[in-house]
């Protein structure tokens, strides 16, 4: 086994995270190895909807055009169904200025393909299948990485190692990087062939049931259908035991997902909230979901990715090719967008999953601040999308729900939402809910050292 110093930039990972970094990096005249395993897409459940921001960053980096193919399903916005009987909160992302007016939507298995083609194509970036990096060190003015692949084993010695290798990051763990791990839930998912997609043209968001179930296109004849399926007694078979699951389905969409369950095997993957003690170490830096991740009901993870790539090309042009530099000023421009995208998932999910009387009410105050308030909409918009980073804007947004649920109880219209509770404990359940929920989403990860 030799060592070798031909290498300036080693990518490990790549899905959108890593070859997103590859291309940002084309500009400094770097020669980049993408190291990439080669696992099979179609094996497992993955981010596919990409949200306006992320649609921007691709075509600034020049990979739009690769995934811009047959298959892709343009996005407006969410469709939030509340009750199988009611109208859909529609909320698109048109109404926000300065934002795209659609994002997409893809098969992982086929993105994840059309990237890698891509960046195959790229001068400047050779692709290593079927490799993984299984040593790194990184004392000393050059980081030594080593490579397990088809033709055996190499040593690199390479200026920076950027670790884009998912949740799960090996990379984080070789560079002694510790994590904070938290289990969510289980997500169950199918693909539907020919299904009457009740909101075609917008993510499905389905509340009513256990926990909240998506849905959206992602080719001419598919659309995927996912459902959140928490810790219960019946674990995983609980979506066929328990019919609360497909209850919160509008027909004739239920009996499509109906025959799906009943002749498909299912796909299944854990949600996890991850966040590393840092984001960076010496001459490594790590990236979209190993950079951290969270509850993907809002699905920021593709986005947060192309937003990762972008954030460390402009570290490095303004540090002048500082590598240690430009990693200090990547870590410092994404702390505080990560902060809010991971308390505004925490908090999603929260109000659309727990079953106490005060939450309740606050699922009912969000359903009512975005019914009428299209500023409402267009501010949750910009923060689902990433296109608002700023805690205090989310801290602005859940004030603003706060208040709507207090006005409808107030009004008698929330009445049913607090069955057990007096108005006056109600509206004491909810600000103490509110106050104590705001206070953990930031300290939560406010104690993240970079």
């Amino acid at each position: 086994m030799s060592t070798r110093s031909a290498v300036d930039v080693v990518i490990a990972g790549g899905g959108v995270a890593g070859v997103a970094a590859a291309a940002a990096l084309g500009e400094f005249g770097y020669h980049v190895l993408l190291v990439e395993p080669g696992l099979d897409g179609h094996k497992r459940l993955a981010g596919e909807l990409i949200h306006p921001p992320g649609v921007r960053d691709l075509a600034e980096l020049g990979l739009l055009p690769a995934v811009e193919r047959p298959g892709t399903r343009s996005v407006v916005g969410f469709a939030v169904v509340a009750d199988a009987n009611a109208d859909a909160h529609l909320l698109p992302y048109g109404e926000l200025p300065g934002l795209r007016r659609h994002g997409f939507t893809i098969d992982h298995a086929t993105l994840r393909t059309a990237l890698l083609d891509a960046a195959s194509a790229l001068p400047h970036v050779t692709v290593s299948l079927g490799a993984r990096v299984t040593g790194l060190d990184l004392d000393g003015a050059a980081a030594t990485i080593t490579i397990n692949g088809p033709l055996g084993t190499t040593r690199l010695r390479t200026q920076l190692v950027v670790g884009a290798d998912g949740a799960t990051s090996n990379v984080r763990r070789l560079a002694g990087i510790g994590h904070t791990r938290s289990r969510i839930s289980h997500m169950v998912g199918y693909v539907l062939r020919g299904a009457h997609l009740p909101y075609p043209g917008f993510g499905n968001i389905f509340l009513g049931g256990v926990a909240p179930s998506l849905a959206y296109a992602i080719g001419d004849d598919a659309v995927r259908v996912m459902f959140d399926v928490p810790d219960n007694p019946d674990a995983l078979a609980a979506l066929q035991r328990n019919p609360a699951y497909l209850a919160a389905l509008p027909a004739p969409f239920r009996d499509d997902v109906c025959a799906a369950i009943e002749t498909q095997p299912r796909l299944v993957s854990v949600n996890h909230s991850v966040v590393p003690d840092t984001v960076i170490r010496q001459r490594l830096v790590l990236a979209g979901d190993a950079a951290g991740c969270c509850h993907p009901l809002t699905a920021t993870g593709l986005t947060a990715s192309t937003r990762d790539a972008i954030r460390l090309r402009d570290a490095l042009r303004k540090s002048g090719g500082d590598i240690p530099a430009a990693a200090r000023a990547y870590a410092a421009a994404r702390e505080g967008p990560e902060r809010t995208r991971e308390a505004l998932a925490e908090a999603l999910y929260r109000a659309f999953v727990a079953q106490t009387p005060e939450m309740r009410l606050l699922r009912h105050g969000l359903l009512r601040f975005w019914k009428h308030s299209r500023r409402g909409r267009a501010a949750s918009m910009a923060l689902l999308s990433t296109h608002e980073g700023r805690m205090s804007r989310m801290a602005l947004s859940y004030a603003h729900v706060t208040g709507h649920a207090l006005i409808a109880l107030i009004g008698r219209r929330g009445a049913d939402e607090v069955p057990t509770l007096g108005r006056r404990r109600a509206v004491l359940a909810l600000w103490r809910s509110a106050l104590h929920h705001l206070y953990a989403s930031i300290a939560h990860t406010a104690t993240r050292r970079v």
